[in-house]
């Protein structure tokens, strides 16, 4: 009986050390969350940001493509005019 009484005494004081196991898994995971929730909102914040950027890089590209016409317009122009002197 004694030993009936030991092993039942074991196996709730191993009972105990795994609900303390679980709950600990369960605030883990709770935190973990917490994180997944906060890196997909920081993730959110940087694909505006590129997309602003890229943006950004399409209008300077197209701007520096009217001005390196409007230089080589310049120069013809410059070139006609010393020819005709």
């Amino acid at each position: 009986m004694d030993e009936i009484k030991v092993l039942l005494n074991k196996i709730i004081e191993r009972l105990d050390v795994q609900g303390a196991n679980i709950e600990q898994l369960k605030v883990d995971v709770a935190h973990l969350q917490g994180d997944v929730t906060d890196l997909k909102e920081t993730q959110k914040k940087h694909d505006d940001l590129l997309a602003r950027l890229v943006k950004g890089q399409e209008r300077q590209d197209k701007i520096l493509e009217s001005l390196a016409l409007r230089s080589l317009e310049q120069e013809s122009e410059l070139r006609e005019l010393k020819r005709i002197k």
